[in-house]
């Protein structure tokens, strides 16, 4: 589709609407303010997606994007893929009320941390649209501030839709700003600033009640320490050109820092399962190792006897003592919810 920038007798002059300075020179993105400055300086010719992209080194989904940002706040309108400004009783701001904010009609006001927290809705709400996103912008500081730490924490601008889920985690699931910060930078710092990701762990968060710095810093050092755990073990087993899954985490983290066996007894329960098994399978490791904790067993010797000793209760009876397959079988039931 070809766009054309109509100004009239202005078409020969490269003009900058004072809005777009004075409204929107904070809150637009850089490749949105080259967006509006090139079509600008093209008015009167016609143009499209691609042209755009190929002369800023921009993708056309960029372009589009930053396009729909200035149909979207009333910069200018679409009549048929002709661009024309908006009439000046259109893009009068709407003054917004000094007290606090209107939150985004289908959301619910977030509870106080000291509130009892009713279950979660299925289904979230739609996201605030990119006028309701400038309008919060340009009244709250804090918004503005989230919006402008997050560009630099990713090393980018943010996309608009970015930009909109962030203000929905903010005003829906009740996050506040330095939480959202600390938040965002974790992401970052191991790799994860999908905003799909960012999203699914801002609702942990919230449903978690994770609302202070002093809780976040709690969480993220909890994290961390998951991590790390689940990075040894993957080393120990020799699977460590891969990222751990989050259940590899929870487990790992289980093992080492909750009932704190050494990772020689970690390696035999996992020589257990590739024995018995013919791979490693997480759950089955992790129902040798729960049985070990529960009996008390705590070193390699101790271990060892224990699995000498049931393989001769085995041959002796046909019914063993404990039976780990069916352990195995009961434990995946109950991690099914995870």
């Amino acid at each position: 589709m070809e766009y054309k920038l109509d100004l009239g007798a202005w078409n020969s002059v490269f003009a900058v609407p004072c809005n777009i300075v004075d409204e929107h020179l904070r809150l637009a993105g850089a490749a949105q303010l080259k967006v509006i400055l090139w079509v600008l300086r093209h008015a009167g010719e016609a143009f499209s997606v691609e042209d755009i992209a190929s002369e800023l080194y921009m993708s056309p989904a960029d372009v589009r994007d930053s396009m729909l940002y200035w149909k979207e706040t009333g910069v200018v309108c679409d009549n048929e893929g002709v661009l024309k400004p908006q009439k000046s009783d259109e893009t009068e701001s709407v003054p917004l009320p000094e007290t606090a904010y209107e939150p985004v009609k289908t959301a619910e006001p977030a509870p106080k941390p000291d509130e009892h927290k009713p279950s979660r809705v299925l289904s979230r709400p739609e996201k605030p649209d990119i006028k309701y996103l400038t309008e919060r912008m340009n009244a709250d500081e804090g918004v503005m501030y989230l919006m402008q730490t997050a560009d630099e924490i990713f090393g980018r601008p943010t996309s608009n839709n970015e930009k909109e889920t962030l203000l929905l985690i903010h005003e829906y699931d009740g996050l506040p700003v330095e939480v959202m910060i600390m938040l965002l930078q974790y992401a970052s710092g191991i790799g994860k600033t999908n905003i799909r990701y960012i999203e699914k762990l801002a609702i942990t968060w919230s449903d978690e009640d994770i609302t202070t710095l002093e809780r976040a810093e709690e969480k993220i050092r909890v994290l961390t320490s998951g991590r790390n755990a689940a990075g040894k073990i993957l080393k120990l087993f020799g699977l460590d050109s891969r990222a751990p899954t989050e259940k590899e985490t929870r487990l790992a983290d289980k093992w080492l820092n909750q009932w704190n066996f050494d990772t020689d007894v970690i390696k035999f329960a996992y020589e257990i399962c590739v024995d018995s098994k013919g791979k490693y399978i997480s759950g089955y490791v992790d129902s040798v190792l729960s049985r070990w904790n529960n009996s008390g067993i705590t070193t390699l010797e101790q271990a060892k006897a224990d699995q000498q000793g049931g393989r001769k209760t085995n041959r002796k009876k046909p019914a063993a003592t404990y039976d780990i397959d069916k352990y195995e079988s009961t434990n995946a039931i109950i991690e099914e919810g995870f």
